[in-house]
């Protein structure tokens, strides 16, 4: 009975065969007039440890909005507007805000919205606290890259995303706990001060590092570019393949997967997925539809959010990410019952 507009990008077959600009503008539509009689819709409701109860709520926005520099201040005001809204209407003071509510360009990483709720004379009263939930997803990136087999031994990954607050948090605790690993970011901008960190503007060479870590989405044409040189590339032993990358982790939502016809060696595979222990309380209820996950996984920034209402946690979560924090939230999560999703290799 309830339907999210985002669900398109999960493995339903809703818009399969449209290109992307094509179901944007189909969404801005459905958009547009959603909010001639709503500023909002819920998508599901879900118990946590047997006390508390979770919503999830989308405001009527679609990728446009996201994508239009001009449109960024409607969609903070629809924010703290639903924010208000829930407050009086509930009583609700925790909010958590999801995947593209918090990107960097929209309101810093959530501090704009932070600081709009400070600011707000209705709301800067009420003890409202605000969530990405983002220390979560840094941890799960984390132990996921360093529970990989062979990881120890290592030389090096390409990191496609490391100036974004995630990628940081989770490169700066590798040069920490792994000193020898060599990274390489794709990326204009230098952020990490560091002898083992190299930056490039060529992603092509992505092809030379055994394992690439993305945490940004580029155009599916930046990836055909890069990798069209090696493409069909023999594939009957690995010592006879040109390149070296055998393995491709992508933490970016949603999960778009990249064209690898004709490289029978390289592995995409989608991280930052968690799933929930059957034995576990933790959460009951439809925590799980809406998202194109299957059931009984989460995403490691929604459930970051829910930790920190379990733990009651005073203070916002937005902009940067604390490195020890992250090691904080993992141990709660496995407490908890939670884990990383298995890679099926």
């Amino acid at each position: 009975p309830e339907w999210d507009v985002y669900a398109a990008y999960g493995p339903f077959r809703t818009f399969k065969y449209l290109p992307y600009s094509v179901e944007f503008m189909f969404c801005n539509l459905v958009g547009a007039f959603c909010r001639l009689v709503m500023s909002c819709y819920t998508c599901s409701r879900y118990m946590i440890n047997d006390t508390l109860i979770g919503r999830v709520i989308c405001i009527c926005r679609t990728p446009i909005d996201y994508i239009n520099p001009k449109r960024y201040s409607l969609v903070n005001k629809d924010i703290v507007k639903l924010i208000k809204s829930q407050n009086k209407k509930h009583g609700t003071k925790c909010f958590g805000l999801g995947n593209l509510n918090k990107m960097k360009q929209v309101n810093d990483g959530g501090q704009l919205i932070s600081d709009m709720v400070k600011a707000d004379p209705e709301l800067k009263d009420k003890d409202i606290r605000v969530w990405t939930g983002d220390t979560m997803t840094a941890a799960s990136v984390y132990h996921q890259l360093t529970e990989l087999p062979g990881f120890d031994t290592l030389d090096s990954i390409f990191f496609v995303g490391a100036n974004g607050k995630i990628g940081n948090a989770v490169c700066k605790h590798l040069l920490t706990t792994k000193p020898n690993l060599k990274i390489r970011i794709y990326s204009l901008s230098h952020t990490l001060d560091h002898p083992n960190v190299t930056y490039t503007s060529d992603l092509a060479d992505l092809l030379n590092h055994k394992v690439v870590v993305l945490g940004k989405q580029l155009s599916p044409r930046k990836y055909a570019k890069a990798l069209a040189p090696f493409r069909g590339a023999s594939s009957k032993k690995q010592e006879l393949t040109p390149y070296k990358c055998r393995l491709i982790l992508d933490y970016t939502v949603p999960y778009i997967p990249i064209d690898l016809n004709g490289f029978k060696n390289i592995e995409h595979h989608q991280i930052a997925v968690l799933e929930t222990s059957p034995s576990s309380n933790f959460l009951k209820g439809h925590f799980d539809i809406g998202f194109g996950l299957e059931q009984h996984q989460i995403y490691p920034c929604h459930a970051g959010c829910i930790i920190n209402t379990l733990y009651d946690r005073k203070t916002d979560e937005v902009g940067e990410i604390c490195v020890q924090d992250m090691m904080t939230m993992w141990k709660r999560g496995q407490e908890l019952g939670l884990s990383n999703r298995p890679l099926k290799f």
